[in-house]
């Protein structure tokens, strides 16, 4: 039993993958807070605290072969049918 176990928890965290990758590259030096205070150079990883905490998003980018999950989209109606409906007499 233990194995169905294991193997029910495997494919769990094949279909969620993380939103943010283990680590981004810079793209070109990094530097907190003054032009001084170089961080990282450009190719160096980046963890995606410091991405986040810094406001890096636009100077780093994801490491090569990662495919971040697609996020769900709104373009599919909320009803079985297609087409959203009002369930009161009277409403067009």
């Amino acid at each position: 039993m233990a194995t169905s176990r294991q193997s029910k928890q495997a494919d769990k965290n094949v279909e969620q993958a993380p939103a943010t990758p283990p680590y981004y590259i810079a793209e070109q030096p990094l530097f907190i807070g003054d032009q001084f205070s170089r961080a990282f150079n450009p190719g160096d990883h980046v963890p995606p605290g410091h991405v986040e905490q810094y406001g890096w998003h636009d100077l780093v980018r994801a490491p090569d072969g990662y495919d971040a999950p697609e996020k769900p989209s709104n373009d599919e109606p909320e009803t079985a049918d297609g087409q959203a409906t009002s369930s009161k007499e009277g409403e067009s």
